[in-house]
C-alpha cells in the first residue's frame, strides 16, 4: 500500500477511518518523501551553481554578486 497524500490522511483520520498509529506511519512516509526530494533539488542546486561557476571562469566574465536586477517600475 502507497502512503496516502497528507491532505487524504488527514480527512482520513479526522473521519476516524485509520488509526493514530497508521496516520503516523503516513506521516513518517511522507517526511522521507519530502527529505528525499529536498535532497535531490540541492543536488540539483549544487551541479547549476557548478555549471554557472564554470561558464564564467571559462569565459572570463567577472561573477555579479548582486544577481539578476529588476525592470524599472511602471508608474
Amino acid at each position: 500500500m502507497g502512503t496516502l497524500h497528507p491532505q487524504e490522511l488527514l480527512k482520513q483520520w479526522e473521519l476516524e477511518k485509520i488509526p493514530i498509529e497508521m496516520a503516523t506511519g503516513h506521516s513518517l512516509q511522507n517526511l522521507v518523501k519530502i527529505q528525499q526530494a529536498i535532497d535531490t533539488i540541492n543536488l540539483a542546486l549544487y551541479n547549476i551553481r557548478a555549471d554557472v561557476d564554470s561558464l564564467i571562469a571559462h569565459t572570463g566574465m567577472k561573477p555579479n554578486a548582486k544577481g539578476k536586477k529588476n525592470p524599472p517600475k511602471q508608474g
